[in-house]
């Protein structure tokens, strides 16, 4: 038997049966959307950036999980972020005594209350650091590269957040 491009149709159809079953074997699970509480279909998504983009992020996560945004009040679960910002630090300096690198660390303060008003996450911190290299060569392109980072990071914490959510919810339904 010949192996040749003719052969090759049918190692076409067997290699993605065996990642297939290679990939359920470990666990592997793709990541689906929170399936929500009956007590967080309706919902508000309160932050201490009232315009910024994690809280339209995290509005958009939870309508795509089913949920209806609406204003904060009686009968309306509550996602709660406060304390929301992004610091950047020194990381480290260089013998010349400049800047080499930098730490960005995006922090969220969560607490999650369903629609009776009681709260089922108490208050609880959750930080994401990240570090970029400074080269003093390409200092002009350094706002941008922040900027780039940052969007990053807010789409990576509104994840975080819905993972949350999503634990919450997992545990209030055993």
């Amino acid at each position: 038997m010949r192996f040749g491009i003719r052969n090759w149709g049918f190692g076409k159809a067997v290699l993605p049966l065996c990642a297939a079953a290679l990939l359920s074997a470990c666990g592997f699970h793709l990541r689906g959307e929170v399936k929500l509480a009956p007590s967080m279909q309706r919902v508000a998504v309160v932050s201490s950036e009232p315009a910024g983009q994690l809280r339209r992020s995290v509005e958009d996560a939870m309508k795509r999980a089913g949920a209806t945004i609406a204003a904060p009040g009686e009968g309306v679960g509550e996602i709660r972020m406060t304390a929301v910002g992004v610091q950047t630090l020194v990381g480290s300096v260089g013998g010349n005594a400049r800047v080499n690198e930098f730490n960005m660390i995006y922090h969220v303060d969560l607490e999650i209350v369903d629609s009776a008003g009681k709260t089922v996450l108490e208050k609880q911190p959750i930080e994401q650091t990240r570090s970029f290299t400074f080269d003093q060569t390409q200092a002009a392109g350094t706002g941008a590269q922040q900027d780039v980072i940052r969007r990053e990071m807010e789409r990576d914490m509104a994840q975080a957040v819905m993972r949350k959510i999503d634990s919450v919810e997992r545990r209030l339904s055993q």
